[in-house]
């Protein structure tokens, strides 16, 4: 099969180029979510369009000798201005999608192939990526990536919420907890809780069953403060509630995040409890606050996604409790750069 592969740079295509764009977007998005509504094309845009200084991003596409989008490969790694790049400065993130026609023929070989020659040239030696479809666990398997962590995205139905559950968990965690209150914050974190909620969401982040993950988090106040910019910039908004102590000190916290123009549904982001504050109910405290909220202030949304580690049994219960269901797995992976090199013949 002929194709060629050329660099994506969103900044820099001329209009008529996102029709073509849109086409293998939405191709792929129904094959993979074939129950959902399309994305939204202005939002494709504008988060294709998004800035990240503190990372190298780029993109690939693979197209027929008609002009045809018919693969996508996309490489991140930190820079030495991130600050979690200590923690992740041997890694690479790499994800390649082909449409289901043009698989097996060695396009996606080609555009790994591409992405790695990145890594190699930024002295990567892990590359880390992830699928939740079956034809993308094959081609991981067929080149030798290690599972490190098995995860599903999982589902809640509003429809299907037990509202009388719900206001119980609340009524609980408040009399469980004295003294303790609910705080919240619409997409800026306010100054003075600044450092020590991130440091907390930083936490909560590397609490979580990692497997054999080796990306880890490490948040600070200036990395805040450019991610709530980049969502302003793409028309995404984000709500936070957390958990405040007597003593004022943050003990949990949970968030959601949303773009209006996708309004039939909103994802659930991070929950997480300090473990010397465990045992009190403040993750169903919260959770149950969240979703009343959601229910309250988003009339439309019809659905809660979240994601989660099939080993994260604390969270897993929770949520089965308040309704979620499995949708699809979502499994990461991982390589080793030199062996994988010498696979693809590098």
């Amino acid at each position: 099969m002929k194709f060629r592969i050329k660099e994506f740079k969103p900044r820099e295509v001329p209009d008529e180029f996102w029709e073509g764009y849109f086409e293998f977007i939405e191709s792929n998005h129904r094959e993979m979510n074939p129950d959902d509504p399309l994305p939204s094309r202005e939002g494709i845009i504008q988060r294709q369009k998004a800035d990240y200084p503190d990372y190298t991003v780029k993109r690939w596409l693979a197209y027929t000798p008609e002009n045809k989008i018919i693969g996508w490969v996309g490489f991140g790694a930190s820079k030495e201005t991130a600050s979690d790049h200590e923690e992740n400065k041997h890694i690479a993130q790499i994800n390649v999608r082909v449409l289901k026609n043009y698989r097996r023929k060695g396009l996606g070989t080609e555009l790994l192939k591409t992405a790695l020659k990145e890594a190699i040239a930024l002295d990567r030696t892990t590359i880390e990526t992830g699928t939740d479809h079956e034809a993308g666990a094959a081609f991981l398997k067929h080149y030798g990536a290690q599972l490190t962590i098995e995860g599903a995205e999982n589902r809640l139905e509003m429809e299907d919420v037990d509202w009388d559950l719900m206001q119980s968990w609340i009524d609980e965690g408040a009399k469980r907890a004295p003294g303790v209150t609910i705080e919240e914050f619409d997409n800026i974190c306010p100054e003075v809780i600044i450092d020590e909620y991130v440091e907390m969401f930083t936490e909560a982040l590397n609490m979580q069953p990692l497997g054999e993950t080796e990306g880890r988090a490490n948040i600070d106040a200036e990395a805040w403060r450019k991610n709530e910019q980049r969502r302003g910039e793409t028309g995404q908004k984000n709500y936070a509630m957390y958990t405040k102590e007597p003593d004022g000190r943050i003990s949990g916290l949970t968030d959601i995040y949303f773009d209006p123009r996708d309004g039939d549904r909103i994802h659930q982001g991070l929950t997480g409890v300090r473990p010397k504050f465990r045992g009190k109910g403040l993750g169903k405290w919260l959770k149950a606050k969240m979703i009343f909220h959601i229910k309250e202030n988003y009339p439309d949304v019809q659905r809660i996604l979240t994601g989660n580690a099939e080993t994260n049994e604390a969270m897993l219960s929770i949520n089965k409790r308040m309704g979620f269901k499995r949708y699809k797995g979502e499994d990461g992976y991982k390589f080793k750069t030199e062996e994988l090199a010498k696979k693809l013949g590098l």
